[in-house]
């Protein structure tokens, strides 16, 4: 039997037995090999090659917790499941590029947790830092508008409610509060989760954005991590595109404008001139109020892991929530 090699921490030591398994069980051609995947920050993915095609594994399962409870815990069903109802979904009713057909083994014979198998997206993935030393001015205006124009496409995705999966009936359930109102629930739930890190000032602040956020909108999917690293992008005949959208495990039905937050805000640390080409190429109205509160939202995720002790970002050191957060508010309100 082969030696076992660690692909990531979180994946641990596979053999190339397990891998050949995979192969037999999802008659995927004989296996070739394998690769780490050059990113992602939770270590689930490694690529699969046999001798028709290439593809991506992403196994061990996030483990859940709802919005106000403190204990994550372990529920291999929900996170695959969930995934590849929304890759199946976009396949269906989008243009939008995920990788179909992905394949769902949920047996835990193999590796000890259940696992998907996809086809590996073409094209190229960057991060916000790196596309700047790797692509022309030009090209990286291209690839802005091609990512405001992906979002518009994935959009055409709509539901009749507001929802996600819900970890114990591994089903898509309504949120109760609608589209605008479980983005308020969880931003206070964030807000009160930051304790002793944020300012009596920066708590109205946070409250008043949620208390003015109102308004009805149709649920439309959402991906909640829209940015360069969840995609691949490509040239093709002379202008760019998204060629790929993966990490589906926090998509969900709500309010579309919740995903123009974090590609905008990556656009207004490093090339803002883009984060204009971005939301133009998108062209879909947003309301000021609750633009507002979906950046105050993503903001408080970034802050209440950054601030936490054991982490404590330098970059964090000496600033209040308000004071480092509110340029990003401004900055998205002047796209408007």
């Amino acid at each position: 039997m082969s030696e076992a090699k660690v692909y990531s921490e979180r994946l641990g030591a596979i053999s190339d037995a397990q891998l050949e398994a995979v192969c037999a069980r999802l008659n995927l051609g004989r296996f070739v090999g394998a690769a780490p995947t050059t990113g992602g920050l939770f270590g689930q993915n490694v690529f699969l090659n046999t001798i028709e095609g290439e593809f991506v594994l992403r196994g061990a399962p996030h483990w859940v917790k709802g919005i106000d409870e403190g204990e994550y815990h372990r529920e291999d069903r929900w996170q695959f499941t969930k995934e590849r109802y929304f890759a199946e979904q976009l396949h269906a009713h989008t243009r939008a590029p995920v990788p179909w057909p992905m394949l769902h083994d949920q047996a835990n014979d193999i590796f000890g947790w259940p696992y998907l198998v996809m086809p590996r997206m073409p094209g190229r993935c960057f991060n916000e830092r790196e596309i700047v030393k790797a692509l022309e001015p030009a090209d990286r205006r291209g690839v802005a508008a091609a990512l405001g124009e992906n979002l518009a496409e994935m959009q055409r995705l709509t539901s009749p409610f507001a929802g996600d999966f819900s970890p114990v009936s591994i089903k898509l359930e309504p949120y109760a509060e609608g589209p605008v109102g479980w983005i308020v629930r969880e931003a206070l739930a964030i807000m009160r989760g930051c304790d002793g890190t944020l300012t009596t000032d920066d708590i109205a602040w946070i409250e008043a954005a949620a208390e003015g956020a109102k308004g009805e909108v149709t649920a439309t999917y959402v991906h909640c991590d829209y940015k360069l690293n969840n995609l691949t992008v490509m040239k093709d005949g002379g202008a760019w595109r998204v060629s790929g959208l993966f990490d589906l495990h926090e998509a969900r039905f709500a309010d579309g404008a919740l995903d123009v937050v974090r590609t905008a805000c990556s656009y207004l640390d490093t090339e803002p001139e883009l984060a204009r080409v971005f939301r133009d190429a998108y062209g879909k109205p947003l309301d000021p109020a609750r633009m507002t509160l979906y950046v105050l939202n993503d903001r408080l995720k970034l802050w209440g892991y950054f601030s936490r002790p054991g982490i404590d970002a330098e970059w964090l050191r000496g600033k209040t929530f308000r004071g480092w957060a509110h340029r990003y508010v401004d900055g998205i309100l002047k796209l408007l």
